[in-house]
This record gives structure tokens, sequence and C-alpha cells, in this order.
């Protein structure tokens, strides 16, 4: 993903547009009552000072009339909490993501409903976490990622801890120049001697998150009011507005009506997407995004970032059961239902092997290698970074597919009922399995544990013979696990005809005899990849590259070391018969994780081994040239910038200019 979102950045670390990924922390829809912040926040971006005080109110529910835990990222000097409305005890300690949990402990144990206040006064300063960063002329600071705030930990149904969404008012000061972005609030802005103040109102819950930077705002009218900040005058804030407006308009047709006071999408600098690994992050009414994914309007990255509006933000999942299928993958599907909108032209290769300048493994093929690579799990039962790799790219055709089960219109009938019962109240897998039952008008079991409790994708080897003018005999074998599935047959004819008949098959072998026209020349099962399967074209590059995949898994966990260990023992052991490029990949995500860990002559050389392999990967030749032209940028070596600079642009215009790489190193002229 490299090129745009944080799953990428993460993930596979290619710059390419990425959609489907937020990471979005749950939010517990049983929380704490009716928290309301006061909150004031001097920003300095040319001292990198981030000062915030103010108070929270809640009250208790009667799980937490012992403690409550409150979160807040590391300060630059021990915080000042004081909890008033109970006498309590605080205690402290650092939890998985390096923030600060503070418990208070009663002591006495409360009636539920109290309420309590919470005066608190900090320095955040300038130390990056995930989802916050600032330096003298950006900052991020996402609630989504970081606790830059403090941050009430309530418990959900199925004991979760969870961030709890909250109102109130937040002013932000900070210097004239600069524009502070929240979404899907009310603001106000005022100017006094040096300074800027922008005062947002928050009247529905919300996590909050703040971007701050000299930007240039485009305004489109639509339902709801779509705003676009800009960074770089090159950037067409205004075709972005309108075509993200008409995407955001097409989807509610899909989910059920949206209601936000306005919409905002916020570019970052791309040396910040660098640092922080973050490619892209999806909150309430906006979405975050690297420069170089709003140089291009790319309908599978939009379509997947406005589809989490709905989905992991309106809609949140209760529980862990389908969690995973309850976020990404229906941002996903939405993506899918864009694409299919407004460039039918490109679905079916969204579907089988990726959306052009969008990430290449969410698809049907990127799920095959995974599968390949040992890497599965049974959709309703994804964990970790499976979220992403198996969610956007089995998940989404499996919901794809039980849609032209149910029957679009009755399907979009239970997603609207969903957006309108359970937004308040939190969506459990089982909520969802039954609203699809309820249109269905009758149990679809057959079909949840057949996509959604087991491994694997249907396989399948199949042969024909026209036994008389009018009448072909097909035999399909199911060669792994025995699936009910709808198939489409694509019977072509000698006389260049063809004809496209639809069949069922439930069972490990089955003949079916279909009427003709003329004489048959070829018979081909779901030519349109419909149903994610083994097929005949996939097959070998998956089981080819689903080592990549092990290494891309590694990475995304963190593992780096371990990742660097398999990629090289790959290599060692020998790649006999390489047609895809799995040497030319492996070498060229070593250069990516050794680049992340600063050893940027070792990720050079890496790079440039890359390059000598036989078989280059096409979908990554034009990146391993952009990113020796950055490191040679660092290195201030004009020459070698030069000349991957210039490969990597014909690299691209052989590739399609799927990556705008024109555009890129034009950038990268600028910055050196």
């Amino acid at each position: 993903m490299d090129q745009y979102q944080l799953y990428q950045k993460l993930v596979t670390g290619l710059f390419k547009l990425i959609g489907g990924c937020i990471l979005l922390m749950p939010i517990s829809v049983q929380a704490q009552r009716s928290l309301n912040y006061q909150l004031q926040a001097s920003v300095n971006l040319a001292k990198q000072s981030f000062d915030v005080k103010g108070t929270l109110t809640f009250l208790t529910e009667p799980y937490a009339t012992d403690s409550v835990k409150i979160v807040l990222s590391k300060t630059v000097k021990p915080p000042i909490l004081e909890l008033s409305g109970a006498k309590a005890t605080m205690q402290s300690s650092v939890n998985a993501t390096g923030d600060i949990a503070y418990t208070f402990k009663f002591v006495n144990k409360l009636t539920a409903g109290t309420r309590l206040k919470l005066n608190y006064q900090y320095e955040r300063g300038a130390a990056p976490t995930f989802q916050y960063y600032i330096d003298s002329i950006f900052c991020m600071a996402s609630g989504y990622g970081s606790a830059w705030y403090p941050q009430v930990i309530s418990t959900s149904a199925d004991g979760n801890a969870e961030y709890t969404k909250g109102t109130g008012s937040i002013t932000v000061t900070t210097q004239p120049y600069l524009t502070a972005v929240m979404a899907a609030c009310d603001v106000k802005v005022s100017s006094k001697a040096n300074s800027r103040i922008f005062e947002f109102h928050y009247t529905e819950p919300d996590i909050f998150s703040l971007n701050l930077g000299n930007y240039i705002r485009h305004e489109y009218k639509s339902k709801i009011p779509f705003y676009t900040y800009t960074l770089n005058s090159d950037i067409d804030g205004d075709n972005i507005s309108h075509n993200a407006a008409n995407v955001m308009d097409f989807l509610a047709t899909q989910f059920g009506p949206l209601n936000i006071p306005n919409f905002c999408i916020v570019e970052f600098p791309e040396y910040i997407a660098e640092k922080t690994g973050i490619g892209g992050a999806s909150m309430l009414g906006g979405i975050l995004m690297p420069t170089d994914a709003l140089r291009k309007f790319n309908y599978a990255l939009f379509g997947h970032e406005i589809g989490h509006q709905w989905w992991g933000n309106k809609i949140n999942s209760k529980g862990v059961k389908g969690s995973s299928m309850l976020s990404e993958a229906f941002a996903q599907y939405g993506s899918l239902q864009v694409v299919n909108h407004f460039d039918s032209t490109n679905v079916v290769n969204y579907r089988k092997r990726g959306y052009p300048g969008y990430i290449n493994d969410q698809c049907g093929l990127g799920y095959l290698k995974n599968a390949a690579a040992g890497n599965d799990e049974p959709l309703s039962k994804l964990s970790g970074s499976n979220e992403h790799m198996i969610g956007d790219s089995k998940g989404f055709l499996v919901l794809e597919l039980l849609s032209r089960t149910v029957g679009k219109v009755q399907f979009n009938k239970a997603l609207h009922t969903i957006n309108a019962k359970y937004s308040r109240t939190g969506l459990t897998w089982d909520n969802f399995l039954s609203e699809i039952d309820t249109v269905n008008g009758s149990n679809l079991q057959w079909f949840y544990q057949q996509w959604f409790e087991r491994t694997g994708a249907p396989s399948w080897q199949t042969s024909w013979q026209q036994q008389q003018q009018s009448e072909l005999q097909l035999i399909i074998i199911q060669t792994d696990s025995v699936y009910r599935l709808p198939l489409e047959v694509l019977i072509v004819y000698n006389n260049g005809t063809t004809s496209l008949q639809k069949i069922n098959i439930n069972e490990k072998v089955s003949k079916v005899k279909l009427p003709v026209t003329a004489s048959v020349k070829s018979v081909t099962i779901d030519p349109d990849f419909k149903v994610i399967h083994w097929a005949d074209d996939l097959t070998p590059i998956a089981l080819d590259l689903g080592k990549v995949q092990q290494v891309i898994k590694l990475r995304m966990e963190q593992k780096n070391d371990e990742a660097v260990n398999l990629a090289l023992s790959f290599i060692k052991a020998g790649i006999p018969s390489d047609k895809f490029g799995l040497e030319f990949s492996l070498f060229y995500y070593l250069g990516r994780i050794t680049f992340n860990q600063n050893k940027t002559t070792e990720a050079l050389a890496y790079y440039q081994r890359a390059l000598k392999c036989v078989t280059r990967n096409a979908d990554l030749l034009a990146y391993t040239y952009y990113r020796i032209a950055m490191i040679a940028v660092i290195q201030k070596d004009s020459a070698l910038s030069q000349w991957a600079g210039d490969n990597a642009v014909k690299a691209d215009a052989m590739n399609h200019n799927f990556d705008s790489m024109s555009s890129k190193i034009a950038q990268l002229k600028i910055e050196r």
C-alpha cells in the first residue's frame, strides 16, 4: 500500500493507493455515559509545543463503580489530573500502545450514574506516537490512534476495553497563518494578536482528531457540505470534493442516510506518511490522505474510505465475532459497489487481480496468495493483521456473493435497516445475519457455514463434451471442500458467437446438460470471477508469490527482523523457476523494511539487487526506482537520483501509469 493508507504502509510498504484500510479504535456503545469535554489546546508549530487543559465530565456505569480508567499519551512532564465527585487513589501503568493508563480507584463504591469531573493540564510535546506527529509546518493528532486528550475507557458487552465517544467544545489557538481542521462538527473562527482561534462544537458523540497546517480550503455544496483541505496548490481540491460527494451520495443509496454536518478530506505531507508509517485514516465525517493520494481521484480508494463512514464509524460492531467483516470487509464491499457504478470497465479486474492504482492484494489473487502462504482464518473470526489481509481480499467478495444470493434490492434493504436500527446500539455479527435472513425470507445458514465459518475457497476441474449439436454435457469436479455454488458458464462457438448460462452445483461431482446453438469452441466457468475460487490463471501466481505474503505479514506485525531473516532464507534456498518475480519482490520488501529501520545504505543495496533479477514484478518496478531516487536525494547523489527518477517514470508508463510516477518524481525534485 504505500500509496495510501495505513494498511499498505504497514503491510506492503508500496507507495500504492490503498483503500481499505483505516485503523479504527473500537468504540464502545455501552460506554461511560454523557462524556462532555471542555478542552483548550494551544499549539505552536514553530516551537513544536502542544499545551492542553480543560475539564471532562461523565456519569459512571454500573460496571465502573469501583474504579475508572483514563488513558493519555506520554507528556513532557507528568500531567495534572484532578478527579472530583468521589474520593479516589490514582495508579498509572503503560499500556500496549505506549500510552499511560491512569486508574482511579474509589475509596468507597459509587452509585451507578454518579457524575465525575476530571480537570487536566499538560504539555503533550513533540514525541511521535501512532497517528500523532508535530513539526514546524504540520500537526496530526488522531484520537483513534493516540490518546492526545484524556480518553475514558469503557467495557463493551463482550468485556473488551474500548475508548468512549464524547461531546463538547474544543478550542484550538495557533499561529495566524495556520488552519485547524476537525471533522463532523461545527466551527467558529476568530483572530486576535498573533494568533488564530478555532472553536469546534460536537453535539454528537465522537472521537476527536485534529490536524493543523497552512491549508487551502475547497468547498463543494452537496447534500452534505464537502471540504477538501490541501497543502499543495497543484492539487485539484474542487474536483476531489465533487467526486467524493458523488461517491457518498451513491453509497447512501446502498447503506442508508448519513447524518453529519459536513465532510472533510484533509491532506497531510508525504514525508510524514514515510516517517510515521501512516498512509491514510478515516474518522466520522472525514478522511486523512497523504499528498500523492490526492493527485488523482481513485474510485476504489475513496469508495473504501467513505464506506468506513458507515462501517466502523456510524455503525460500530459489538463483540469480537465478525467485527472485521462489519468494518474492513464492508468498507471494501462499498468500494466495489462504487467501482461498479462509476468505473464498471475495471470491476472484473478489481475482483480478480486488483484495481489500477489501488492495493494489488485487495482482490481474489491477494487472498489466494495468503492462503498459499498458510495465512487463513474463517471470515467470522479474523484477527490481527488478517482484518485487512483477508477481510479486504476474500471478505468483500463473499459479501458481494451474499448480496447476489439474497438479491441486491433485498440486501440493500437489510443494510438500510441496520443503518437505522443499530447505529446507536452497535451491531453484533448475529444481528447482521438475522437481518439478512429476515429480508431473504428464509435461513441462509448453509451460506454462512460455507463462507464465514471455514477457511479456503472453491477449486474445481471441468471437462465438457458436445454430444449432439444442440446439447453440451459439462462435468465439474470440486477438488477440495464441497460448496453450494451459483456459477455462470461462458460458451464460445466456432462461429464467433457466445452465450452465458447460469447453473447451480452442490456436489463433489456435478454433471450438467446445457443447450447450445452451434459447434462449441470453448467453455469457461465463472468468467467474471463472481465467485472467489482457485482460478487456473491465478493459482500458479498465488503458489509462487505466497512466500512474499509470509514476509509481508511479519512486517505488518512489526516483526521486522523475522521478516528480513525469512526473506533472506527464501533467497538463499534458491528459486529455480522464477516466473512471477518472487526474488525481485523479496528484495523489494527487504529494501522497504531496512529503509524504515533507517538502514538507508542497506536498503539501497536491496533495491539495486532487485533490479538485477531476471524476472521483475511490473507492479513494483516503478516504485523500486522511486525508492532508489528517494535514497539518492537523502544521500545527495544527484546523478543517481536523476537516473532512478527517469526510470521510475518509464517503468510507470509501461504499467499504464497506474502509480502517477511523473508527479512523484517532480515533487522529489522540488524537495531536493
